[in-house]
């Protein structure tokens, strides 16, 4: 499909679609996961109201309060049991992943502290570092390649005609609706704010699961060249399987319910191929994965006017906020920026504000805290990659509370200070990210029945809700969202 295709496509696709809306049967009310939505919001906005002490003694670390697991892909979609697959580095278990994301509950107020668990003094913030090695790490370096290269061909650095004409297109289509809620393209400047620059993508599945899906705009494939896009689909589909073992492993769901309800971009059942003509956008969209890739890139931030927390609210690129996800699965950048919330264990609803919690930047561990492999292996930070794995809604919805949806802002990185005279000033780097969102999956099928999908825990998380999950019971995973959407 080629830009006037794909202009045609947008013009078909924003035409209203009022009609199939007004068919749509009325929702039943389901007042406890409103009230879901609510609370989540409310943890949201106390946040904001929240410190970071980076560099001051006894602050939060990286270290204390996100743990860190070891992991590679299994080709499944899920660990079996808690036995250790033959590798050359011990890899989590399902019990480590399911703790590693679990909050701590025993939680006190007053002058008695808690018990601290496996997130120190938070009660844990729904946020872990997975490690990973030999393959897996290469597969994910394509893609972090892949992004940088995708903002090469952006900034006119391509050498070769092709990608230079992808470019201007790319520009100029901006971002598009493909049909309700699905859109794909590239945003230079985002609400116009100066501060980012996001590629929007959509995955179509491919016929069978060895065969690489389809990303739309598909000016991005001539943009960076069939090479880096082939790696950025492997580790694409790293993130896929590793995000599918942690939901399955956090909600003890055997494989069965995981591909289920969890959208990795694979097909369940056999679809047929739509051309790429406005008359088939509805229909295009309806096999689309739900699941996307985005590529975000910070701009250089305007000098910071203050120190205070109050200026780093104020320069945020993503100010707080949850996502709408199983998980959240970002490589980590050679650039920080990403940072987490850690409700204290002993203080969450201290009327001092600095008690409550603190942001923490997730680190990449030191190579002292790396396994060492079979004896007589050394090791070292180059053969490994990490990636931050953050809760959505979905997992804490669905693992009754267990586990905390994670709290997350992005703080461009500030661009170096003035030189001392007679010193060539240091070039402005920007930060590049490359989140994979995993959702639900949509579809007549992905109907959630709590008895045969879920854990069966007589434990109780920090954020349960009696009788939340019984509401979402014989529900479509994706449609849980707009029905827990605060009013």
């Amino acid at each position: 499909m080629n830009s006037l295709q794909t202009l045609l496509l947008v013009a078909a696709a924003a035409a209203p679609q009022a009609a199939a809306l007004s068919t749509a049967a009325p929702t039943k009310d389901r007042p406890l996961l409103r009230q879901f939505g609510k609370s989540i919001n409310e943890r949201v906005v106390s946040s904001k109201s929240g410190h970071n002490s980076f560099g001051l003694g006894d602050h939060y670390t990286s270290a204390e309060t996100i743990p860190c697991l070891d992991m590679q892909t299994d080709g499944s979609g899920g660990c079996s049991g808690n036995s250790r697959p033959a590798s050359s580095f011990d890899v989590s278990t399902r019990r480590d992943v399911r703790e590693a994301y679990q909050a701590n509950d025993n939680t006190q107020q007053g002058t008695q502290a808690a018990v601290d668990g496996v997130h120190g003094r938070s009660s844990g913030s729904g946020c872990c570092i997975i490690r990973l090695q030999g393959e897996d790490a290469a597969s994910v370096r394509g893609l972090v390649d892949f992004a940088d290269n995708f903002f090469d061909g952006v900034d006119g650095d391509g050498n070769d005609a092709a990608s230079n004409i992808a470019a201007r297109s790319l520009k100029d289509l901006g971002v598009f609706r493909i049909a309700n809620n699905v859109h794909a393209g590239f945003d230079h400047n985002v609400n116009e704010e100066d501060k980012m620059q996001v590629l929007y993508t959509k995955l179509i599945p491919g016929q069978t699961n060895d065969e690489d899906p389809l990303l739309l705009p598909l000016e991005v494939g001539e943009l960076v060249g069939a090479q880096s896009l082939s790696r950025a689909h492997s580790g694409m589909g790293t993130l896929f399987d590793i995000g599918s073992q942690i939901t399955s492993a956090v909600l003890g769901m055997e494989s069965e319910s995981t591909n289920k309800l969890l959208d990795d971009c694979s097909r369940l059942t056999e679809t047929t191929n739509h051309a790429m003509t406005p008359e088939n956008h509805e229909k295009i969209a309806d096999t689309m994965s739900n699941s996307y890739q985005r590529i975000i890139r910070y701009l250089k931030p305007k000098p910071a006017s203050s120190s205070s927390n109050e200026g780093a609210e104020d320069d945020a690129a993503f100010w707080p906020h949850v996502d709408s996800t199983f998980l959240t699965l970002i490589p980590m950048p050679e650039i920080a920026g990403l940072e987490v919330w850690c409700p204290s264990s002993r203080y969450a609803e201290s009327d001092d504000l600095a008690e409550r919690g603190e942001w923490v930047r997730p680190i990449k561990p030191s190579v002292d805290d790396t396994n060492t492999g079979d004896a007589g292996e050394t090791t070292n930070d180059d053969d490994y990659i990490h990636v931050v794995a953050l809760a959505g809604e979905f997992l804490q919805l669905l693992s009754d509370g267990q586990v905390p949806t994670c709290i997350h802002r992005v703080i461009a990185p500030q661009p170096p200070s003035l030189p001392a005279f007679g010193v060539a000033p240091t070039k402005y780097k920007p930060r590049v990210s490359a989140p994979l969102f995993l959702r639900p999956r949509r579809g007549a099928g992905a109907v959630l029945e709590v008895e045969s999908d879920l854990r069966d825990s007589d434990a109780t998380g920090l954020y349960f809700e009696e009788g939340l999950l019984d509401e979402c019971d014989g529900n479509a995973s994706v449609e849980l969202h707009g029905l827990h959407e605060p009013g």
